[in-house]
């Protein structure tokens, strides 16, 4: 997601009275998706795709070129991930009153039409941040959108429930008012799926793992813990390159942090890459923060094994299903992404088939 104030979000804080953890596992194989960005349209404004990303990191592009946002290839991209082993897709979604909600979220209205879906389950990542802000007033709108995407049989679930992820715990409440006001639109959209028939409705905060945050979270009613990204983890102190290899171990840490300050269940993200320099402006100045370098089809290998580790480790703090999120299938600007590259340069690719037991060469459909 381009935005200035990503990390924010994702900050750690000093845990202190933190029990042992105790590792149970369970039967039950992970279960693993990735974070889909619905960036890469033809529209000729798109800021997304930057001169430097065309020209400097073009050894990112995808097999099926920039502009991956047809129907086509994303029946090719859902084709390639299940292929991979990847489970589901966790769509970035935005709303806006003054744009219709299809032409923000293409890459799920062409999902839902693609005659392929059933090979890979989807769920919603509500980017409820700066441009796409959701209060008491767009509350209604967006809940019947969202109950109509929960009815398909493709939704992934927690408990038997959908599984919906909010980007910002913060934005809800300013935007309602209050922890509490947030706590009782929640019990509406339960409420809501209830009448059509769901369970209710699993929904989850992304947030880093203090005390503070989560108890936060707790008060609105949010039912699950998870993340976007960590990409502010595991840099070095005065210098701008950081070996990958700091983020995986770094991220590692974070995913043992949850169980010690919160009961909610734990959905771990992997923090695949982070290099944003492709949309270095000058009110980001990418250019100058730290970013990590090392990115490949082995350390994807390392963080997808070590991620599948953790849950099978941590079964007990995990939901049910075991599920965990990579970060990310297509951030293409941030340097997080899975896609198998036309440079064949990086092929990140190949490290998820090899980490999730796939290690024959499968026929990608272009």
């Amino acid at each position: 997601m381009k935005m200035l104030f990503v990390a924010l979000f994702f900050c750690l804080f000093t845990i202190q009275g933190c029990t042992q953890s105790h590792k149970i596992t369970s039967n039950v194989e992970p279960c693993i998706g990735a974070y889909y960005f619905d960036g890469w349209t033809k529209d000729t404004n798109n800021s997304h795709l930057t001169k430097s990303l065309i020209e400097d990191y073009s050894f990112r592009k995808p097999i099926w070129g920039w502009v991956t946002s047809k129907q086509s290839i994303i029946d090719a991209q859902i084709n390639a991930a299940a292929n991979a082993g990847l489970s589901f897709f966790s769509f970035c979604w935005y709303y806006n009153t003054s744009k219709p909600i299809d032409s923000l979220n293409r890459g799920l209205m062409l999902y839902n039409k693609s005659s392929v879906k059933k090979r890979l389950k989807f769920c919603l990542l509500v980017a409820n941040h700066a441009g796409s802000l959701i209060g008491t007033k767009e509350w209604p709108v967006v809940v019947k959108e969202w109950i109509k995407q929960f009815k398909s049989g493709n939704y992934l679930t927690v408990n038997k429930k959908p599984l919906i992820v909010f980007f910002s715990v913060k934005s809800l409440i300013e935007n309602f008012g209050s922890a509490d006001l947030v706590h009782k639109a929640f019990d509406s959209l339960k409420l809501e799926a209830n009448k059509v028939g769901l369970a209710g409705v699993s929904i989850a905060a992304c947030l880093g793992p203090g005390r503070n945050e989560t108890s936060v979270a707790e008060d609105c009613g949010f039912d699950v813990l998870t993340g976007y990204n960590y990409c502010n983890v595991g840099f070095i102190k005065g210098q701008q390159e950081a070996p990958i290899e700091n983020l995986r171990v770094e991220e590692y840490k974070i995913w043992d942090m949850f169980p010690k300050v919160s009961n909610l269940k734990y959905i771990p993200v992997s923090t695949l890459n982070w290099d944003p320099r492709p949309w270095a402006d000058t009110q980001n100045n990418y250019m100058k923060k730290p970013y990590f370098i090392g990115y490949s089809a082995q350390s994807v290998y390392a963080s997808v094994k070590g991620c599948v580790k953790w849950l099978n480790d941590n079964a007990d703090y995990a939901t049910p299903e075991k599920i965990a999120v990579l970060y990310a299938w297509n951030e293409y600007g941030e340097g997080g992404y899975l896609t198998p590259t036309e440079s064949k340069k990086i092929e990140p690719y190949n490290g998820l088939k090899w980490a999730l037991g796939l290690k024959q060469k499968q026929s990608i459909r272009k």
